[in-house]
């Protein structure tokens, strides 16, 4: 059993997203990722895995193969690897999403990053 406290993963980027991983195992990972206000997450895709995104502070519009779906606090949306996904902080702050990426694909998504 571990415990986390997201707000220990809250970072303002230096630049246009800091991403902080809370844990990683074979099967899972899980990180916060910072993205500053008016920055993009460039459009990407996961391969063969599944991302769950929570919004846990600002707004978001998240685009997945161009189709447009805005994300407040408390809201959750789940992804698959295969959609080409785009994450637009459209709020006026930091925005700040919980993803897990199930199973963790490549070593490459498992590691701090700042950007």
């Amino acid at each position: 059993m571990n415990k986390f406290i997201f707000k220990d993963y809250f970072y303002d980027p230096q630049g246009k997203i800091a991403k902080r991983m809370i844990f990683k195992s074979d099967n899972v990972i899980a990180f916060v990722l910072n993205i500053a206000k008016g920055e993009i997450l460039p459009g990407h895709t996961h391969l063969e895995t599944t991302l769950l995104l929570q919004v846990m502070d600002g707004n978001a519009v998240v685009v997945t193969d161009g189709k447009k779906t805005p994300l407040q606090v408390g809201e959750l949306m789940q992804v698959d690897g295969q959609e080409s996904m785009q994450v637009i902080n459209n709020g006026e702050g930091v925005l700040r999403l919980l993803v897990t990426i199930s199973p963790m694909g490549t070593e490459a998504f498992a590691k701090d990053a700042d950007v």
